[in-house]
Protein backbone atom coordinates (compact mmCIF):
# COMPACT_ATOMS: atom_id res chain seq x y z
CA UNK A 1 0.00 0.00 0.00
CA UNK A 2 1.25 3.45 -0.93
CA UNK A 3 0.17 6.99 -0.08
CA UNK A 4 0.18 9.68 -2.77
CA UNK A 5 0.58 13.33 -1.80
CA UNK A 6 0.55 16.54 -3.80
CA UNK A 7 2.38 19.78 -3.25
CA UNK A 8 -0.83 21.53 -2.14
CA UNK A 9 -2.38 18.99 0.14
CA UNK A 10 -5.06 21.35 1.46
CA UNK A 11 -6.75 21.60 -1.94
CA UNK A 12 -9.70 19.29 -2.63
CA UNK A 13 -9.36 16.39 -5.07
CA UNK A 14 -12.33 16.12 -7.46
CA UNK A 15 -11.41 13.22 -9.75
CA UNK A 16 -8.89 10.35 -9.88
CA UNK A 17 -8.26 7.92 -12.78
CA UNK A 18 -5.79 5.17 -13.69
CA UNK A 19 -3.92 5.51 -16.99
CA UNK A 20 -1.75 3.08 -18.96
CA UNK A 21 0.76 4.48 -21.46
CA UNK A 22 2.57 1.70 -23.30
CA UNK A 23 3.61 -0.55 -20.42
CA UNK A 24 3.75 2.20 -17.84
CA UNK A 25 0.95 2.77 -15.35
CA UNK A 26 0.06 6.10 -13.77
CA UNK A 27 -2.48 7.60 -11.40
CA UNK A 28 -3.80 11.02 -12.41
CA UNK A 29 -5.72 13.27 -10.02
CA UNK A 30 -7.12 16.77 -10.45
CA UNK A 31 -8.88 19.22 -8.17
CA UNK A 32 -8.98 22.71 -6.80
CA UNK A 33 -5.24 23.26 -7.21
CA UNK A 34 -5.96 23.62 -11.00
CA UNK A 35 -3.07 21.34 -11.90
CA UNK A 36 -2.69 17.84 -13.30
CA UNK A 37 -0.93 15.63 -10.75
CA UNK A 38 0.63 12.44 -12.14
CA UNK A 39 1.91 9.60 -9.93
CA UNK A 40 3.73 6.48 -11.05
CA UNK A 41 1.85 3.32 -10.15
CA UNK A 42 4.63 0.89 -9.30
CA UNK A 43 5.37 -1.56 -6.52
CA UNK A 44 9.14 -1.23 -6.89
CA UNK A 45 9.36 1.88 -4.73
CA UNK A 46 10.61 1.35 -1.19
CA UNK A 47 8.94 4.55 0.03
CA UNK A 48 5.53 4.37 1.60
CA UNK A 49 4.63 7.91 0.49
CA UNK A 50 5.01 8.90 -3.15
CA UNK A 51 4.98 12.45 -4.46
CA UNK A 52 3.65 13.66 -7.79
CA UNK A 53 5.90 13.97 -10.81
CA UNK A 54 6.89 17.48 -11.91
CA UNK A 55 4.03 19.35 -13.54
CA UNK A 56 3.93 19.64 -17.31
CA UNK A 57 5.26 22.92 -18.68
CA UNK A 58 2.06 23.68 -20.62
CA UNK A 59 0.04 22.92 -17.52
CA UNK A 60 1.89 25.54 -15.50
CA UNK A 61 1.97 28.19 -18.23
CA UNK A 62 -1.26 27.69 -20.19
CA UNK A 63 -3.33 25.34 -18.08
CA UNK A 64 -6.68 25.82 -16.40
CA UNK A 65 -7.42 29.05 -14.58
CA UNK A 66 -10.39 27.59 -12.65
CA UNK A 67 -10.92 24.49 -10.52
CA UNK A 68 -10.66 21.25 -12.49
CA UNK A 69 -13.77 19.06 -12.07
CA UNK A 70 -13.22 16.04 -14.33
CA UNK A 71 -10.50 14.07 -16.10
CA UNK A 72 -10.56 11.12 -18.52
CA UNK A 73 -8.04 9.36 -20.75
CA UNK A 74 -7.99 7.55 -24.08
CA UNK A 75 -5.20 4.97 -24.03
CA UNK A 76 -5.65 4.11 -27.70
CA UNK A 77 -4.73 7.65 -28.80
CA UNK A 78 -2.70 8.71 -25.71
CA UNK A 79 -4.99 11.67 -25.06
CA UNK A 80 -6.00 13.14 -21.71
CA UNK A 81 -9.00 15.47 -21.30
CA UNK A 82 -9.73 17.79 -18.38
CA UNK A 83 -12.62 20.17 -17.73
CA UNK A 84 -12.97 23.08 -15.33
CA UNK A 85 -15.59 25.14 -13.54
CA UNK A 86 -15.61 27.85 -16.22
CA UNK A 87 -16.54 25.33 -18.95
CA UNK A 88 -13.14 25.02 -20.61
CA UNK A 89 -12.04 21.57 -21.86
CA UNK A 90 -8.35 20.96 -22.60
CA UNK A 91 -7.08 17.94 -24.54
CA UNK A 92 -3.52 16.92 -23.58
CA UNK A 93 -0.94 14.58 -25.02
CA UNK A 94 -0.04 11.90 -22.49
CA UNK A 95 3.32 11.35 -24.17
CA UNK A 96 4.64 14.92 -24.28
CA UNK A 97 2.35 16.77 -21.85
CA UNK A 98 1.58 19.43 -24.48
CA UNK A 99 -1.86 20.88 -25.15
CA UNK A 100 -3.51 19.21 -28.15
CA UNK A 101 -6.54 21.55 -28.39
CA UNK A 102 -8.97 23.63 -26.34
CA UNK A 103 -12.76 23.25 -26.41
CA UNK A 104 -15.45 25.50 -25.00
CA UNK A 105 -19.14 25.29 -25.85
CA UNK A 106 -21.31 28.42 -25.95
CA UNK A 107 -24.50 28.63 -23.86
CA UNK A 108 -26.86 26.09 -25.50
CA UNK A 109 -30.09 28.06 -24.99
CA UNK A 110 -29.80 31.87 -25.14
CA UNK A 111 -33.38 32.22 -23.82
CA UNK A 112 -32.60 30.55 -20.49
CA UNK A 113 -30.64 32.36 -17.74
CA UNK A 114 -26.96 31.49 -17.77
CA UNK A 115 -24.75 32.50 -14.85
CA UNK A 116 -21.16 31.15 -14.87
CA UNK A 117 -20.68 32.26 -11.26
CA UNK A 118 -23.49 29.90 -10.20
CA UNK A 119 -21.90 26.92 -11.94
CA UNK A 120 -23.99 26.96 -15.12
CA UNK A 121 -20.82 26.84 -17.25
CA UNK A 122 -19.24 23.93 -15.38
CA UNK A 123 -18.46 20.66 -17.19
CA UNK A 124 -18.93 17.96 -14.56
CA UNK A 125 -18.08 14.76 -16.44
CA UNK A 126 -15.94 13.72 -19.43
CA UNK A 127 -15.96 10.36 -21.21
CA UNK A 128 -13.79 9.23 -24.13
CA UNK A 129 -15.34 6.85 -26.67
CA UNK A 130 -12.18 4.76 -26.85
CA UNK A 131 -13.80 1.99 -28.90
CA UNK A 132 -14.06 4.36 -31.88
CA UNK A 133 -10.28 4.56 -32.07
CA UNK A 134 -8.59 7.48 -33.77
CA UNK A 135 -11.26 8.12 -36.41
CA UNK A 136 -11.30 11.77 -37.38
CA UNK A 137 -14.88 11.92 -38.66
CA UNK A 138 -16.70 10.75 -35.55
CA UNK A 139 -17.23 12.25 -32.13
CA UNK A 140 -14.85 10.66 -29.65
CA UNK A 141 -15.45 12.78 -26.52
CA UNK A 142 -18.70 13.22 -24.56
CA UNK A 143 -19.03 16.06 -22.04
CA UNK A 144 -21.72 16.70 -19.46
CA UNK A 145 -22.13 20.48 -19.42
CA UNK A 146 -22.43 23.36 -19.58
CA UNK A 147 -26.01 24.05 -18.39
CA UNK A 148 -26.76 20.33 -18.02
CA UNK A 149 -26.47 19.65 -21.77
CA UNK A 150 -24.66 16.60 -23.14
CA UNK A 151 -22.13 17.52 -25.87
CA UNK A 152 -20.51 15.19 -28.42
CA UNK A 153 -17.12 16.55 -29.51
CA UNK A 154 -14.77 15.84 -32.39
CA UNK A 155 -11.38 16.78 -30.96
CA UNK A 156 -9.55 16.95 -34.28
CA UNK A 157 -9.04 20.02 -36.46
CA UNK A 158 -9.33 22.36 -33.49
CA UNK A 159 -12.46 20.72 -32.05
CA UNK A 160 -16.06 20.74 -33.18
CA UNK A 161 -19.43 20.13 -31.52
CA UNK A 162 -21.11 17.26 -33.37
CA UNK A 163 -24.32 17.31 -31.33
CA UNK A 164 -25.79 18.46 -28.05
CA UNK A 165 -29.06 17.78 -26.22
CA UNK A 166 -30.55 17.78 -22.74
CA UNK A 167 -32.32 14.73 -21.26
CA UNK A 168 -35.00 16.82 -19.51
CA UNK A 169 -35.72 20.21 -18.01
CA UNK A 170 -33.49 19.42 -15.02
CA UNK A 171 -30.52 18.71 -17.28
CA UNK A 172 -27.85 16.09 -16.70
CA UNK A 173 -25.13 16.18 -14.08
CA UNK A 174 -23.46 12.80 -14.74
CA UNK A 175 -22.81 10.48 -17.69
CA UNK A 176 -21.19 7.09 -18.28
CA UNK A 177 -20.71 4.71 -21.23
CA UNK A 178 -20.44 0.94 -21.36
CA UNK A 179 -17.35 -0.99 -22.41
CA UNK A 180 -17.99 -1.10 -26.16
CA UNK A 181 -19.32 2.49 -26.24
CA UNK A 182 -22.80 1.55 -27.48
CA UNK A 183 -24.87 2.75 -24.48
CA UNK A 184 -24.77 6.15 -22.81
CA UNK A 185 -26.27 6.59 -19.34
CA UNK A 186 -27.22 10.01 -17.96
CA UNK A 187 -28.36 10.97 -14.46
CA UNK A 188 -29.81 14.14 -12.98
CA UNK A 189 -30.38 15.79 -9.61
CA UNK A 190 -33.80 14.12 -9.16
CA UNK A 191 -32.38 10.59 -9.42
CA UNK A 192 -33.64 9.92 -12.95
CA UNK A 193 -31.64 7.74 -15.34
CA UNK A 194 -31.86 7.54 -19.11
CA UNK A 195 -30.08 5.03 -21.37
CA UNK A 196 -29.33 5.96 -25.00
CA UNK A 197 -28.16 3.93 -27.97
CA UNK A 198 -25.04 5.70 -29.31
CA UNK A 199 -23.58 2.85 -31.40
CA UNK A 200 -24.12 4.83 -34.63
CA UNK A 201 -24.54 8.29 -33.16
CA UNK A 202 -22.24 11.02 -34.52
CA UNK A 203 -20.08 8.49 -36.39
CA UNK A 204 -20.35 10.07 -39.83
CA UNK A 205 -21.27 13.67 -39.13
CA UNK A 206 -23.32 16.03 -37.01
CA UNK A 207 -26.69 15.12 -35.53
CA UNK A 208 -29.64 17.41 -34.81
CA UNK A 209 -31.72 15.07 -32.66
CA UNK A 210 -30.85 13.11 -29.50
CA UNK A 211 -29.79 9.46 -29.82
CA UNK A 212 -32.47 6.73 -29.62
CA UNK A 213 -33.75 6.25 -26.08
CA UNK A 214 -33.44 2.68 -24.80
CA UNK A 215 -34.86 3.03 -21.30
CA UNK A 216 -35.66 5.56 -18.61
CA UNK A 217 -36.35 5.03 -14.93
CA UNK A 218 -35.93 6.65 -11.55
CA UNK A 219 -33.11 5.02 -9.61
CA UNK A 220 -32.86 7.26 -6.52
CA UNK A 221 -34.69 9.97 -4.65
CA UNK A 222 -31.79 12.43 -4.71
CA UNK A 223 -28.86 13.53 -6.86
CA UNK A 224 -26.94 10.74 -8.57
CA UNK A 225 -23.26 11.14 -7.70
CA UNK A 226 -21.57 8.22 -9.45
CA UNK A 227 -22.16 5.88 -12.39
CA UNK A 228 -20.18 2.86 -13.48
CA UNK A 229 -20.79 0.11 -16.01
CA UNK A 230 -19.43 -3.21 -14.76
CA UNK A 231 -18.97 -6.43 -16.74
CA UNK A 232 -20.70 -9.64 -15.73
CA UNK A 233 -20.60 -13.23 -16.89
CA UNK A 234 -20.17 -13.52 -20.63
CA UNK A 235 -21.13 -10.32 -22.44
CA UNK A 236 -23.62 -9.11 -19.84
CA UNK A 237 -23.17 -5.63 -18.40
CA UNK A 238 -24.59 -3.98 -15.31
CA UNK A 239 -24.98 -0.39 -14.17
CA UNK A 240 -23.92 0.61 -10.66
CA UNK A 241 -25.34 3.88 -9.31
CA UNK A 242 -24.75 5.84 -6.10
CA UNK A 243 -26.70 8.80 -4.78
CA UNK A 244 -26.99 11.40 -2.05
CA UNK A 245 -29.83 9.34 -0.57
CA UNK A 246 -27.13 7.05 0.92
CA UNK A 247 -27.91 4.08 -1.33
CA UNK A 248 -25.94 2.18 -3.96
CA UNK A 249 -27.95 0.08 -6.43
CA UNK A 250 -27.32 -2.38 -9.23
CA UNK A 251 -29.24 -2.42 -12.52
CA UNK A 252 -29.14 -4.49 -15.66
CA UNK A 253 -28.04 -3.03 -18.96
CA UNK A 254 -31.72 -2.53 -19.81
CA UNK A 255 -32.48 -0.65 -16.61
CA UNK A 256 -34.08 -3.51 -14.63
CA UNK A 257 -33.72 -3.22 -10.87
CA UNK A 258 -31.54 -5.95 -9.31
CA UNK A 259 -31.13 -4.76 -5.74
CA UNK A 260 -29.60 -2.38 -3.22
CA UNK A 261 -26.20 -3.04 -1.71
CA UNK A 262 -26.58 -3.91 1.96
CA UNK A 263 -30.01 -5.53 1.75
CA UNK A 264 -30.57 -8.78 3.63
CA UNK A 265 -31.90 -10.69 0.61
CA UNK A 266 -29.02 -11.75 -1.61
CA UNK A 267 -29.08 -11.88 -5.39
CA UNK A 268 -27.06 -13.81 -7.95
CA UNK A 269 -26.12 -11.94 -11.11
CA UNK A 270 -26.10 -15.25 -12.97
CA UNK A 271 -29.70 -15.99 -11.92
CA UNK A 272 -32.27 -13.40 -13.13
CA UNK A 273 -34.91 -15.00 -10.90
CA UNK A 274 -33.17 -13.45 -7.89
CA UNK A 275 -33.47 -9.92 -9.31
CA UNK A 276 -35.94 -7.49 -7.75
CA UNK A 277 -37.37 -6.68 -11.20
CA UNK A 278 -40.23 -5.92 -11.95
CA UNK A 279 -40.33 -4.26 -8.55
CA UNK A 280 -38.70 -0.89 -8.00
CA UNK A 281 -37.18 0.64 -4.86
CA UNK A 282 -39.81 1.48 -2.26
CA UNK A 283 -38.35 4.89 -1.46
CA UNK A 284 -38.77 5.83 -5.11
CA UNK A 285 -42.46 4.89 -4.97
CA UNK A 286 -42.88 6.98 -1.82
CA UNK A 287 -41.83 10.16 -3.60
CA UNK A 288 -44.67 12.44 -4.83
CA UNK A 289 -43.14 12.64 -8.29
CA UNK A 290 -43.88 8.96 -8.81
CA UNK A 291 -47.60 9.22 -7.95
CA UNK A 292 -49.83 9.69 -11.05
CA UNK A 293 -51.33 13.14 -11.50
CA UNK A 294 -54.92 11.88 -11.27
CA UNK A 295 -54.24 10.19 -7.96
CA UNK A 296 -52.61 13.32 -6.60
CA UNK A 297 -55.59 15.44 -7.66
CA UNK A 298 -58.01 13.07 -5.97
CA UNK A 299 -55.95 13.21 -2.78
CA UNK A 300 -55.87 17.00 -2.89
CA UNK A 301 -59.67 17.09 -3.30
CA UNK A 302 -60.37 15.32 0.01
CA UNK A 303 -61.29 17.68 2.94
CA UNK A 304 -59.02 15.79 5.34
CA UNK A 305 -55.99 16.36 3.18
CA UNK A 306 -56.59 20.06 2.64
CA UNK A 307 -57.25 20.74 6.31
CA UNK A 308 -54.24 18.82 7.53
CA UNK A 309 -51.40 20.92 8.88
CA UNK A 310 -48.89 18.40 7.60
CA UNK A 311 -50.47 18.08 4.15
CA UNK A 312 -47.10 18.46 2.40
CA UNK A 313 -45.63 15.47 4.15
CA UNK A 314 -48.75 13.25 4.32
CA UNK A 315 -48.11 11.93 0.86
CA UNK A 316 -44.81 10.49 2.07
CA UNK A 317 -46.50 8.37 4.75
CA UNK A 318 -46.17 4.94 3.20
CA UNK A 319 -46.62 1.84 5.28
CA UNK A 320 -43.20 0.20 5.00
CA UNK A 321 -43.00 -3.13 6.78
CA UNK A 322 -40.08 -4.29 8.90
CA UNK A 323 -38.89 -6.69 6.24
CA UNK A 324 -38.35 -3.88 3.76
CA UNK A 325 -36.50 -1.77 6.32
CA UNK A 326 -34.10 -4.63 6.94
CA UNK A 327 -33.76 -5.21 3.22
CA UNK A 328 -33.02 -1.63 2.20
CA UNK A 329 -30.96 -0.65 5.25
CA UNK A 330 -31.54 1.80 8.07
CA UNK A 331 -29.95 4.87 6.52
CA UNK A 332 -32.91 5.81 4.33
CA UNK A 333 -34.09 9.11 5.66
CA UNK A 334 -37.77 8.66 4.81
CA UNK A 335 -37.84 5.42 6.85
CA UNK A 336 -35.69 6.71 9.66
CA UNK A 337 -37.88 9.74 10.31
CA UNK A 338 -41.20 8.35 9.06
CA UNK A 339 -44.23 9.36 11.17
CA UNK A 340 -47.12 7.04 11.90
CA UNK A 341 -49.30 5.84 9.01
CA UNK A 342 -52.21 8.01 7.98
CA UNK A 343 -55.11 7.25 5.67
CA UNK A 344 -57.20 9.51 3.44
CA UNK A 345 -59.93 7.05 2.48
CA UNK A 346 -62.83 9.33 3.44
CA UNK A 347 -64.42 11.17 6.39
CA UNK A 348 -64.02 9.64 9.82
CA UNK A 349 -66.97 8.63 12.05
CA UNK A 350 -66.92 11.80 14.12
CA UNK A 351 -67.38 13.88 10.95
CA UNK A 352 -70.98 12.55 10.67
CA UNK A 353 -72.05 13.57 14.20
CA UNK A 354 -74.78 16.31 14.31
CA UNK A 355 -73.88 19.73 15.59
CA UNK A 356 -76.15 22.16 17.55
CA UNK A 357 -75.83 25.79 18.47
CA UNK A 358 -74.96 26.67 22.06
CA UNK A 359 -77.59 28.47 24.20
CA UNK A 360 -76.85 31.22 26.69
CA UNK A 361 -76.61 29.99 30.28
CA UNK A 362 -77.32 32.44 33.16
CA UNK A 363 -74.31 33.24 35.29
CA UNK A 364 -73.89 31.25 38.48
CA UNK A 365 -74.67 32.84 41.87
CA UNK A 366 -71.59 34.33 43.46
CA UNK A 367 -70.68 33.12 46.93
CA UNK A 368 -71.13 35.81 49.62
CA UNK A 369 -68.38 36.96 51.92
CA UNK A 370 -68.73 34.89 55.11
CA UNK A 371 -67.06 37.32 57.47
CA UNK A 372 -69.49 40.20 56.85
CA UNK A 373 -72.82 38.26 57.09
CA UNK A 374 -74.81 36.34 59.68
CA UNK A 375 -74.15 32.63 59.21
CA UNK A 376 -77.89 32.00 59.22
CA UNK A 377 -78.45 34.47 56.41
CA UNK A 378 -76.76 32.10 53.99
CA UNK A 379 -79.61 29.63 54.41
CA UNK A 380 -83.08 30.37 53.17
CA UNK A 381 -86.24 29.93 55.29
CA UNK A 382 -86.95 26.37 54.23
CA UNK A 383 -83.41 25.25 54.98
CA UNK A 384 -83.52 26.92 58.43
CA UNK A 385 -86.82 25.21 59.31
CA UNK A 386 -85.53 21.78 58.25
CA UNK A 387 -82.35 22.21 60.25
CA UNK A 388 -84.24 23.37 63.35
CA UNK A 389 -86.67 20.47 63.25
CA UNK A 390 -83.78 18.03 62.91
CA UNK A 391 -82.02 19.58 65.87
CA UNK A 392 -85.18 19.36 67.98
CA UNK A 393 -85.66 15.71 67.18
CA UNK A 394 -82.10 14.96 68.17
CA UNK A 395 -82.54 16.75 71.52
CA UNK A 396 -85.71 14.79 72.26
CA UNK A 397 -83.91 11.50 71.59
CA UNK A 398 -81.10 12.45 73.99
CA UNK A 399 -83.61 13.25 76.80
CA UNK A 400 -85.41 9.91 76.32
CA UNK A 401 -82.18 7.98 76.58
CA UNK A 402 -81.19 9.83 79.80
CA UNK A 403 -84.55 8.92 81.51
CA UNK A 404 -84.09 5.27 80.60
CA UNK A 405 -80.68 5.08 82.20
CA UNK A 406 -81.94 6.58 85.44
Amino acid sequence: MSAYSRRKEHEEVTCVIHVTVSKNKYIVCVGWDRRINVFTDTTDSIHHEQHALPHWVDDERRGHTEDILAVTANSSTNHLATSSYDGEIIIWSLVSGHIFCRLKAPPPDPKKPFDPMEGDAAVNTLVFLSARGATRRAATLVACGPAGYIHFWNIYKGGKVMSYFTPNSEGSNLIAVNGNNTVLASGDTAGNVKLYNISEYCTEGTERSPPPLLSQFRAHTSTIKCFEFVSGVGQSEFLLSGSDDCSVRLWTGKGHYIGTLGQTTRWDIEDPDTYAHPRVPRDVLAEPIEIPEKVRQSIDATPDYKDSKNSKSDIHDVDLDLEYQEQEGTRLRHVKHKPGPKTHEGPAVYHSLPCFELTDVPPSRQAPVIGSLDPLSILDAVEIESVASEVGINHQRIRDRSHMTM
